[in-house]
């Protein structure tokens, strides 16, 4: 999977939060997935839009555009059971 790809993941699995080589500013609550200094770099915004946690760094585009997919997933479901807990 490469950035060329992403957009029909998003689409197709409905997924949001997603910031894609900083194409828009940097909004609460994003994944971030962008290329600084000849690596790619994927990381969570928090409530303030800030970096949240921890950057994770790779040399392929690839490895990025996959961890940057897995951390959408992950922030869909926990959404998911915040309102099956919640009801919100």
């Amino acid at each position: 999977m490469l950035i060329k790809d992403l957009e029909n993941v998003i689409k197709e699995e409905n997924l949001d939060g997603a910031n894609i080589c900083n194409a828009a500013s940097l909004k609460p609550d994003e994944v971030v997935i962008t290329q600084e200094d000849g690596q790619w770099k994927v990381f969570n915004t928090g409530e303030r839009a800030a970096l949240y946690g921890i950057v994770s760094c790779f040399d392929s585009e690839e490895e990025a555009c996959v961890d940057f997919v897995k951390k959408l997933r992950m922030k869909k479901r926990l959404s998911e059971l915040k309102k099956e807990i919640w009801g919100n």
